[in-house]
């Protein structure tokens, strides 16, 4: 995936991290060393602890999904199907989440006027139109800035899946730890091959050594300090207890089976995990979802997925008492055409979509806003991009009109319009 209006994409491995790659990317978990960050102080006002994004990158069609239209002339061949909430009905491909309806809520009304995948992207997760000059940071960035960590020894920000984003204005301290397998997360947290904690300390020592050499020598002195800097926070996340939290393989087979064996049922299951051991935002990325041709049988598969995970970590979420403090968002960057082309697809459309809320103070069983009955457009209470980024501050308990400064001194509002205001109605 190419940075949205960047030179060079910052992708912060797992790999990356532990090689000490100075840059960008080497900075990204000097935030564990920040005192600032370690001791943020809660707000009064937080529903939420963390926040685990579901994304369905590529376009997720609505009408298939979470707002069905069966019986009209776009309707497509998928039935509507009651939940466990009267009056509410989704896709028959979805039979498990409609089961937990009493925890979900829908936002049926989301709209833009972006349908380009990478714009629309990048607005789903900054809140503002990409543009040339600035890279805007992600709403992931932003909680880990204004929220810092509840558990010191983990970033705040972690991605699963094989998207992730740039932490934009904010800097690199605060960029997403990217995941790509959840089945082997942490497999450069361990000391390789025959290297041990003395040898290891050894090289680290001769390592400094160097670094404090070439910094007397040159200039840039501070790229050197955040190189250090670096190598004691990777050092630090080895050492430290919850690096278990990572390794899947102490879950039991059955609750692993529960979420599916793919990468998006155990990349939730790694998530619930995350949200244990004290992660503030996690985000799990669930790709192909752009389904210009045979649309309805790729949603039909993908909503198998889907079903089984979603569902399985909401229940997981809730057995552990974790749901309450725990906001779930399943979204994507628009829906797709009510029309079906000649390749039996559906394409973009960003003038009406769906998005489902669980869990961190939201009430279950709610659907807010409408769409008309072919699904063409907003029916009832239209919901911009920025109210649904201030609904997950207001969980969060972040004001949402709060700024933060950029490099060159200029302030960015978290939510761009002070005008667009949480969706209460799903609070309370």
């Amino acid at each position: 995936m190419n940075c949205f209006g960047c030179n060079e994409h910052i992708r912060f491995t797992r790999r990356r991290f532990l090689n000490g790659a100075i840059g960008a990317g080497a900075g990204s978990f000097l935030g564990l060393l920040r005192p600032e960050v370690l001791f943020a102080q809660p707000s009064k006002n937080r529903k939420a602890d963390s926040v685990i994004l579901l994304w369905m990158g590529g376009g997720m069609s609505h009408l298939d999904t979470l707002d069905p239209k069966p019986g009209t002339p776009t309707g497509g061949p998928f039935e509507a199907i009651s939940t466990a909430v009267k009056d509410i009905r989704i896709s028959e491909k979805l039979p498990r989440l409609a089961k937990e309806f009493k925890d979900l809520s829908l936002i049926r009304s989301l709209t833009s006027k972006e349908g380009s995948h990478e714009r629309a992207t990048y607005m789903m997760h900054t809140g503002y139109m990409p543009i040339s000059s600035f890279q805007h940071s992600t709403l992931g960035s932003v909680t880990w800035k204004m929220l810092g960590q509840k558990n010191p020894d983990l970033p705040a920000y972690i991605s699963i899946g094989r998207e992730t984003w740039p932490a934009g204005f904010l800097g690199s301290n605060y960029a997403a730890f990217q995941i790509e397998n959840p089945d082997r997360p942490a497999q450069n947290l361990e000391y390789h091959g025959s290297v041990d904690d003395k040898h290891f300390q050894a090289r680290l020592k001769l390592l400094n050594e160097f670094d404090r050499k070439f910094a007397a020598e040159h200039r840039g002195a501070e790229v050197i300090e955040a190189y250090a800097n670096h190598y004691k926070a990777a050092y630090k996340l080895m050492k430290s207890r919850s690096v278990a939290a990572f390794d899947l393989s102490g879950e039991p087979a059955p609750i692993r089976q529960r979420y599916g064996e793919t990468y998006f049922g155990q990349g939730c299951l790694l998530a619930r995990r995350l949200v244990q051991a004290g992660v503030r935002f996690i985000e799990v990325s669930f790709g192909g979802w752009d389904t210009h041709q045979q649309n309805f049988d790729r949603v039909a598969e993908l909503s198998a997925t889907l079903d089984q995970a979603v569902s399985a970590l909401i229940a997981d979420l809730r057995a552990k008492s974790l749901l309450e403090r725990t906001l779930v968002v399943l979204a994507s960057e628009f829906g797709r055409t009510p029309e079906i082309n000649g390749n039996e697809g559906r394409d973009h459309w960003p003038r009406v979509w769906s998005a489902m809320l669980a869990g961190g103070g939201i009430v279950g069983g709610r659907v807010h806003g409408e769409s008309t009955p072919g699904g063409h457009e907003v029916a009832k209470d239209p919901v911009q991009i920025g109210q649904l980024h201030a609904t997950v501050c207001k969980a969060l308990g972040i004001d949402p009109t709060a700024q933060n400064t950029a490099p060159d001194g200029r302030p960015i509002r978290i939510v761009q319009d002070i005008n667009l205001h949480p969706i209460d109605a799903l609070f309370s």
